[in-house]
């Protein structure tokens, strides 16, 4: 550490900055109300500081004295929750460093936790590592960020570690800020409030605290863009030092499109940031065993057979998800008859299994918990279906709050309303009150003094659970108050149409026409609408609705993919970028919609229309792997894929996908330069060498005829990194959002693409 770091380090603890002395190698500051008085030295290793008697590096004396790192560890081990019973998942990991020689092969471990511990701790002078770990919901992110939380914190007491790891709950939250979530992580969680934002920004750039910000779904394309702004600013402000953790359930990076990053990358357009990819696994019948062994289950392996035998499937999220199979085991350490009543319901109805598995969870907690012993002979509190609607009050508080936890007296509250809507005594409403802030699917967070659901995914259940019981009830004032706080969870938006399913089938049409009201009276801008449209996608396709007429509706990113529909017309309405992976669209018809973008083409088109329609862009796979996927803009050209694809497009002419063949709607030079754009999301400066390994024998030609346009024109840049080969050092020197627009004017040809920026 120079003289200059050490400067603005100590700046960022002082409560005063403008007040520190230092002067003769005197060092005089006030930190947290304490006076301090050093002297300062030199050496051949940098800045000295002698407090007491004592003479420590500057680095240490930052570490030890100002931030109390060590008082850090010990808060992290007494207040953090490691889990009870952690296996580690596998996963795979996607490079992190420039000069990751493996390409865009992903790599296998076994361990993933050893992984993450390895590269979290690696530091590359003069570059900001972003690891993004990335999984499905319920497959253990967050257990694995405590988990390598509180091991890492005894290594550091151990003194077998100079850094630690600090996780940082998001919870999903929209316009969270990054300062208060850290203070807040800090304060409430730990109970360490020795630290100032700015002080623990220079902690992430010195190396010796990494940030694991949890829950950052935002950062999905199509978000309002407040979190990736936060994160460009975080990234700019660590000024190309230190590692942040990022996890999510989609990988920001990977996404296809220019665009989706563009904001991000604009934000650190002169900082060296690397970005890499770890991404678990689903759990296997080996990790089920280990764990089931661990909570102490007799012969977990017969009841992974058991299971699989019941469900038909050896993948079901019941034995792969590891956010199920704690609660599996919970059951599965109770009677057998619980078991076997669980099993034959989930075997009964496949798309219903979440609902059926937490009633058998309820239904424990209703039977042995949940009683009234006042009188004789004693009875539950709740019957199945007021446990399922006082849970689902819960979520629709928190949901309407945008918060993922409430305060415990906000809990006694909604508990006590319930009561009074229900008719229940005063003797009982107060026994629901206790009862309910000690659920067994909820748990306590923030020192004691909140409650939350156990995982996101109960929470979005009931969530689900309370839309469905609105859209019964036809309540238009509840409905549109769920809708308009956020985009729903896919998950819960499924959900409130499986209750619909269960409780009122034939009630589907009254439900979309109270959506097309709602959606009708909203501004174009409106997560009403977008919600409404997304309801109505799940209805058509979950209740296999025909003849759904829906305009003036909006859709959030993805709302096609997976889907089937028949007979659904929608008019006037904007789609969000959507993947038609695993889609069925059968004699449906788009009337003047914008689609985002379409990502293609693994669709299932039966006499479907897209008149008037404006497609922005499509992804494909180019028939050559090198290029990988290649994005079309020319409205001819992204006409052409569709009807290869089986839509009939604009005139209502329909062509086979077999009896056209869709040639030169791209050039192999501006594949190429997509190919090396895409590069630039996975770090944001690139040697020679590594482009090389990336491009393989696309290389050369790249290097001889395309990179002088490229650089001539102001798209890229280079640094000269010296050294025997005197290999150059590549970055991007155009915003992203300029070069996609510009990718979007070029009509598929390298030269308009170059001429479009060098204007």
């Amino acid at each position: 550490m120079d003289i200059n770091q050490f400067k603005r380090t100590v700046r960022a603890f002082a409560d005063h900055p403008e007040l520190i002395d230092r002067d003769h190698g005197r060092l005089l500051l006030q930190v947290r109300d304490n006076h301090i008085e050093a002297t300062l030295s030199f050496d051949e290793r940098g800045v000295l500081v002698t407090e007491h008697g004592d003479c420590l590096t500057a680095e240490s004396w930052v570490v030890k004295r100002l931030a109390r790192l060590p008082m850090l560890a010990d808060r992290i081990c007494d207040h953090d929750e490691s889990p009870e019973h952690f296996v580690s998942p596998s996963g795979k990991s996607l490079g992190g460093q420039h000069n990751d020689s493996r390409g865009d092969q992903r790599a296998f471990h076994a361990d993933i936790a050893a992984r993450m511990t390895q590269v979290l701790g690696h530091r590359t002078p003069g570059e900001i590592a972003v690891w993004f770990l990335t999984s499905n919901a319920g497959e253990g992110k967050t257990s694995l960020i405590h988990h390598l939380a509180v091991q890492q914190a005894r290594a550091y007491r151990r003194k077998e570690a100079d850094w630690l790891l600090v996780p940082i709950p998001l919870g999903g939250r929209t316009f969270l800020r990054f300062d208060d979530a850290v203070i807040s992580a800090l304060a409430n969680r730990l109970r360490f409030e020795l630290l100032y934002y700015d002080a623990f920004l220079e902690l992430i750039r010195l190396g010796v605290v990494v940030p694991a910000f949890d829950g950052f779904e935002e950062i999905i394309e199509g978000s309002t863009g407040e979190a990736i702004s936060g994160l460009g600013q975080l990234l700019k402000n660590l000024e190309s030092a230190g590692t942040v953790l990022i996890a999510t359930r989609k990988a920001y990076h990977e996404y296809k499109r220019f665009r989706s990053m563009a904001q991000l990358l604009d934000s650190i357009l002169d900082e060296h940031v690397a970005f890499g990819n770890m991404s678990l696994d689903c759990w296997s019948r080996d990790q089920f065993n280990r764990y089931g062994k661990m909570r102490g289950v007799r012969n977990p392996d017969t009841l992974y057979t058991r299971v699989a035998s019941t469900l038909g499937d050896s993948e079901h999220p019941l034995l792969t998800r590891a956010v199920l199979i704690r609660r599996l085991m919970d059951i599965a350490g109770g009677s057998d008859s619980e078991l076997s009543k669980l099993l034959g319901g989930l075997g009964t109805r496949a798309q219903d299994f979440f609902f059926d598995f937490l009633a058998a969870i309820v239904e424990r907690e209703a039977n042995e918990k949940w009683i009234d012993k006042s009188g004789e002979p004693t009875r539950p509190l709740l019957n199945l279906e007021e446990h399922h609607l006082i849970l689902s009050r819960v979520a629709q508080e928190m949901w309407l709050q945008s918060t993922d936890d409430l305060r415990i007296d906000d809990l006694g509250v909604v508990a006590e309303l319930f009561a009074e809507e229900e008719g229940m005594a005063p003797a009982v409403a107060r026994l629901i009150q206790e009862r309910l802030k000690q659920h067994a699917l909820l748990v306590k967070t923030k020192g004691g003094r909140w409650l939350g659901f156990d995982h996101d995914d109960f929470r979005y259940f009931y969530l689900g659970f309370a839309l469905g019981v609105e859209l019964v009830k036809r309540d238009v004032t509840n409905v549109k108050a769920i809708l308009e706080v956020s985009t729903l969870p896919r998950f819960a938006v499924d959900q409130a149409v499986y209750y619909l399913r269960r409780t009122d089938r034939d009630g589907s049409r009254s439900a979309l026409r109270l959506l097309q009201q709602l959606a009708s009276r909203e501004p174009t801008v409106s997560f009403v609408r977008e919600n409404s449209g997304f309801l109505t996608i799940a209805l058509v396709d979950i209740l296999n609705v025909r003849g759904v007429s829906a305009s003036c509706m909006s859709f959030p990113v993805d709302a096609l993919a997976g889907r089937t529909m028949s007979g659904l017309e929608i008019s006037d309405s904007h789609f969000s970028n959507t993947s038609l992976e695993g889609t069925t669209l059968v004699e449906c018809k788009f009337l003047r919609c914008r689609l985002e973008r379409l990502d293609g083409p693994a669709v299932k088109v039966e006499n479907t229309s897209l008149l008037d329609c404006e497609v922005a862009s499509l992804v494909y796979d180019d028939e050559d792997p090198e290029y990988g996927d290649i994005q079309l803009y020319e409205k001819t050209h992204v006409r052409q894929r569709l009807i290869q694809y089986g839509f009939e497009v604009e005139d209502g002419t329909k062509t086979q996908p077999s009896s056209i063949e869709v040639v030169n709607d791209i050039s192999d030079d501006l594949k190429l330069v997509q190919r090396v754009l895409r590069t630039f999301t996975r770090t944001t400066r690139v040697n020679e060498s590594t482009m090389q390994v990336w491009l393989g024998k696309k290389f050369s030609r790249f290097e001889r005829e395309i990179l002088p346009r490229l650089l001539s024109a102001g798209v890229l840049g280079q640094e000269t990194l010296g050294g025997k080969q005197n290999q150059r050092c590549l970055r991007i020197a155009k915003p992203m959002r300029r070069i996609e627009e510009a990718m979007a004017k070029a009509g598929g040809e390298l030269d308009r693409f170059v001429d479009a920026l060098a204007t």
